[in-house]
């Protein structure tokens, strides 16, 4: 037996059954990490990737840590990609966002949800 054939731990863990509750819906979640600057000439890229996501996923997280949205058109793909999303009981998560970003978005429309700050998602606030 070479190492290639070698039963790994991850092997056995993945054969283990995950325990989920019967009547749970699944879902997926996408996590999305542009770079670099969005304007109107784009927008169509960005409404491309997020049409494909909000057509299957369930919640979309876009970290604009490493992008800027330079127009509306760019912030409109954004909402109008988090009305899809909503339509099927989803959420369109907008983190990291820049205050350029944060204006194009707002005005763009109220859909996306924008986190303050450097929060994170799945990270529950510390209690005091």
């Amino acid at each position: 037996m070479s190492v290639l054939d070698a039963p790994t731990a991850h092997a056995h863990h993945a054969a283990q059954p995950h325990h989920v509750a019967a009547d749970a819906d699944p879902w997926i979640t996408a996590t999305v990490r542009p770079a670099g600057s969005f304007g109107r000439a784009d927008a169509g890229r960005l409404r491309a990737l997020l049409d494909a996501l909000s057509a299957c996923a369930s919640i979309v997280v876009l970290d604009l840590r490493s992008a800027r949205l330079r127009s509306r058109r760019a912030a409109e793909a954004v909402d109008e990609a988090a009305v899809l999303l909503e339509a099927r009981g989803g959420c369109l998560l907008c983190v990291h966002a820049d205050d350029e970003t944060r204006a194009h978005l707002a005005g763009a429309g109220p859909h996306a949800v924008l986190l303050d700050g450097d929060a994170e998602p799945a990270t529950a606030p510390a209690r005091r």
